[in-house]
């Protein structure tokens, strides 16, 4: 940590209110609230690495529970006549897979680069109560253990969008919250995979430095 007060530069870098809050946290010490805004960008790297594991291989599990969702004719369940069928009314939807479509490289694009476009919001309004009849009970209920709560695998997902978004968007993390989201991100990669888990628990940086909080 430094030990000269950083001059009102940060605050043209930070903004006045951004960097408030990190004086509000450190106690009005700019030495230190320019110490733990350094902290939070690291902490926050560190965890969109996780949740790109996440989301990745939530999007491919989901993919294979999928697959056998497809109309004939379709090669793949994110055509356009399958996911008229697979969510006959949710506009947004359709609209996401277009513009995803559209990113990917248009009307040809391969279904893993269409996939690959789609936000982690996407996935996870796979889950949500409007896509219960089609989605839910046919297909995604048999990835998850036997008797898993629709609606608690769902709140649970949104809860881990709500933080990747905010982590996204460089906002302060609440340590005393990350270990209780920590542990749900980790549930859900061992619905994914035991071994992706373990992995991931090995690779990741965050709890090491929750530790080193300024």
């Amino acid at each position: 940590m430094t030990t000269q007060a950083p001059g009102p530069w940060v605050e043209q870098w930070l903004s006045p209110e951004r960097f408030g809050t990190y004086l509000r946290l450190a106690g009005g010490s700019r030495i230190r609230a320019l110490a733990l805004h350094e902290w939070n960008t690291c902490v926050n790297a560190a965890l969109l690495h996780d949740f790109a594991h996440l989301e990745v291989g939530l999007r491919n599990m989901y993919n294979l529970a999928l697959l056998g969702a497809r109309v004939h004719g379709d090669n793949h369940w994110t055509d356009t006549r399958s996911t008229a069928l697979l969510f006959p009314h949710a506009t947004r939807t359709h609209a996401d897979l277009e513009k995803a479509r559209r990113a990917a490289g248009g009307p040809s694009a391969p279904p893993g680069k269409v996939m690959a476009e789609l936000t982690f919001g996407f996935w996870v309004l796979m889950t949500s109560s409007r896509n219960a009849p089609l989605i839910w009970q046919p297909h995604l209920q048999h990835v998850f253990p036997a008797g898993s709560n629709r609606q608690q695998i769902h709140s649970g997902l949104d809860e881990l969008r709500k933080l990747r978004n905010r982590v996204a968007h460089h906002e302060p993390v609440n340590r005393s919250e990350l270990n209780g989201s920590l542990r749900r991100m980790r549930r859900f990669t061992n619905y994914i995979s035991p071994e992706l888990t373990s992995y991931l628990t090995s690779k990741s940086q965050v709890q090491g430095l929750l530790a080193t909080r300024p």
